[in-house]
């Protein structure tokens, strides 16, 4: 499964969750404002659920203390 990370203007494809996670820590330290994800994938697309949302961010904050 792959996703897709929206950043202000731009959009970023990550193969898997960590990439994900990593592009996310990215695009914070580079000054996008606001960041999406979004699952890419052939089924139509939807919101990150909020345990997946939860799940980023805890992924994301500890890439980020690494």
């Amino acid at each position: 499964m792959s996703y897709l990370l929206l950043a202000d203007s731009h959009t970023f494809v990550c193969p898997s969750w960590d990439e994900l996670a990593a592009r996310l820590v990215w695009a914070r330290q580079e000054g996008y404002v606001t960041a999406k994800a979004r699952r890419a994938n052939c089924y139509v697309d939807r919101p990150l659920l909020p345990s997946e949302q939860a799940r980023l961010v805890e992924d994301a904050t500890q890439l980020a203390l690494n």
